[in-house]
């Protein structure tokens, strides 16, 4: 092919819309996946409802394929149907938002669905769309994951009326209009009401899953050697309170500390 017809092809690339667009180096960032059609995708594997245990361990699995994989994120807050996915200096892919938006989420959604394959025995396609959220500093980060695990709450609520009220004989369009009308507290307590006790459910249900990388310290006559290893912690405190947040520090410390070495 003629030189002068491939520089004319080449000259396409500048339609490439995104190619150019970066985060910031220096500021830390979360990529929030939230599974795309988990609802539906559910129901094809005949997971548990409201929650099936199972199903969780899927997506704590496709977390630590991230680790596996040397994307070296600082941790991941995995809960419903999200990775929250906290990432310090340096980023991956020198930043490039178009590389972060498809290479993860697509190595995510195949370990996801390769895990549902073993564990339910079915064969699922699955899918998680993707966003940057840019973190100016520690405070944002504890504020960023607080945020998530409220939200979390409120769908644990959310999750058991759903089906608390499908067994009365509601409809799915109904249930939502009442949902949507109804604070938290309200459907807590007609939840306490018809016998179910959230507080009794489990810790992972109402406050997610971390993954993070902890130290593992053995101490010779030499030296000091550190061993890290991938924690998932399914018993996690309340962010807003000061031993969740002090989980989160000492994790951001372990991650400098890691890259110090």
């Amino acid at each position: 092919m003629p030189e002068s017809s491939l520089n004319s092809y080449r000259s396409l690339t500048k339609n490439e819309i995104f190619s150019k667009t970066s985060i910031p180096l220096e500021n830390p960032f979360f990529l929030r996946l939230d599974g795309w059609k988990f609802k539906e995708l559910s129901e094809a594997i005949n997971a548990e409802k409201p929650f099936d245990k199972k199903f969780a361990e899927c997506l704590v699995y496709a977390g630590r394929e991230l680790f596996e994989k040397g994307f070296s994120p600082a941790l991941i807050y995995v809960v419903s149907d999200e990775l929250n996915i906290l990432f310090t200096s340096p980023a991956p892919f020198r930043g490039r938002v178009e590389k972060i938006d498809s290479v993860i989420p697509s190595m995510v959604s195949t370990a996801f669905a390769l895990c549902v394959q073993k564990l339910f025995g079915k064969t699922a396609t699955a899918a998680f769309d993707s966003r940057i959220v840019i973190m100016l500093n520690e405070e944002e980060i504890l504020e960023y994951m607080a945020w998530r695990q409220t939200n979390a709450w409120r769908n644990h609520n959310n999750a058991y009326a759903y089906w608390l009220f499908r067994k009365m004989g509601q409809t799915p369009k109904e249930i939502a209009k009442m949902l949507r009308g109804m604070k938290t507290s309200e459907i807590h307590e007609t939840l306490f009401r018809h016998g179910i006790n959230l507080i009794q459910t489990p810790p992972w249900q109402r406050r997610g899953i971390l993954i993070y990388k902890e130290p593992h310290r053995k101490i010779t006559a030499e030296k000091q050697n550190i061993r890290w290893k991938i924690k998932e912690n399914w018993d996690l405190p309340l962010f807003s309170k000061d031993n969740g947040a002090k989980l989160i520090q000492q994790i951001l410390e372990w991650v400098k500390e890691k890259r110090r070495a």
